[in-house]
């Protein structure tokens, strides 16, 4: 079971964060949460849920739904099906009293502007992929969830802005993704649930980060961006790979104080790191620049935590065929509109 949130404390990983003594932490908030907040709904003591904001990457859920029934040879409406199932498994687990779904800019990309070799080396998409792509955000949103396709960006720059509206209205927010860069997002009150094959949701904490590449939320950027994203057709810093990447930002902060101290990189890792450092330095920028995760897109407060109407919601998937979809889908986002989110802080 996910951590749990209440209304006095937003968080959902412990703000210590060393190895086994961190993940232990994490257990016991999650653990104390959910007792609190059983123990509280049971007495009648609670009238609203705690406020959690749930983004969702469209594009990756898209394209793993599509996979897993076949792709080319699945059965024609099981993608569909199997996206809002999929859909609705990742609301039950998280149970989010506001949700937003980000998609991708299908048209124009200013990364690709900005360096045309971005994603240029992925093959065409199906003919049916793009086509359930075009039709999912506005299905979503005639089912009465917010969606939202930001001009020249991507979905993963919906979840940045989610995380930050969030943060600053002090609402948990969980981001559901299966981009690695999104990691770069995860604090004490945002976590990431990365979408894993068969399904799966694995909870991404900053202690998992540090168990699986050495490196907390804070270092994630500067680790990518060494390390490059072969599938973004991003490539690392030449002679650095993931390995002594966590061990240089091990030793240091970030790469300018790395880069600060050649003797001591050299003295740690060798002086051809220190040579890749100063000879492909534009490489590392450039993908620091790419990998960036924006936080602006404008996202409606009050369309994230809209309630959903049963009726639209029936006669919508019945309109599909989608019929035992309604009542799973319906009690996985039966909490929207619940939680009353504090006031917006006034503008400085």
């Amino acid at each position: 079971m996910l951590p749990a949130v209440t209304h006095q404390d937003p968080r959902l990983f412990a703000l210590a964060e060393d190895g086994e003594a961190a993940a232990a932490a994490e257990r016991r908030a999650g653990q104390g949460r959910q007792g609190r907040q059983s123990r509280r709904g049971a007495g009648g003591r609670w009238s609203r849920p705690a406020p959690l904001l749930l983004a969702v990457d469209g594009n990756g859920l898209v394209h793993r739904a599509f996979h897993a029934v076949g792709g080319l040879d699945g059965e024609p409406g099981a993608a569909l099906e199997r996206v809002l199932a999929m859909l609705a498994k990742i609301a039950a687990a998280v149970r989010p009293t506001a949700c937003v779904i980000g998609f991708d800019d299908p048209v124009h990309s200013l990364r690709r502007d900005r360096y045309p070799p971005y994603k240029a080396a992925r093959p065409p998409k199906p003919a049916e992929l793009v086509e359930l792509l075009d039709e999912l955000p506005e299905l979503l949103g005639t089912l009465g969830l917010c969606v939202v396709v930001p001009d020249g960006l991507e979905a993963d720059d919906v979840l940045g802005s989610a995380a930050a509206l969030a943060s600053r209205r002090v609402v948990a927010a969980t981001l559901a993704t299966g981009d690695q860069d999104a990691f770069a997002l995860v604090r004490p009150t945002v976590r990431v649930l990365l979408l894993v094959a068969g399904g799966r949701l694995e909870q991404v904490s900053p202690s998992w980060l540090r168990a699986r590449y050495g490196v907390g939320p804070e270092q994630y950027p500067a680790f990518a961006a060494l390390r490059g994203d072969s599938s973004d057709c991003l490539p690392g810093v030449r002679g650095i790979g993931a390995v002594t990447a966590a061990k240089l930002l091990a030793a240091y902060p970030d790469v300018e104080a790395a880069r600060a101290d050649p003797a001591g990189v050299a003295r740690l890792l060798g002086a051809w790191v220190v040579e890749a450092l100063v000879s492909h330095g534009a490489t590392y920028e450039l993908n620091r620049e790419l990998m960036a995760i924006h936080a602006d897109v404008a996202l409606d407060p009050d369309a994230c935590n809209r309630r959903l109407d049963r009726r639209v919601v029936t006669e919508v998937l019945a309109e599909r065929g989608l019929d035992d979809l309604a009542d799973r889908f319906l009690g996985s986002f039966a909490l929207l509109g619940r939680a009353a989110w504090r006031r917006a802080p006034e503008p400085r």
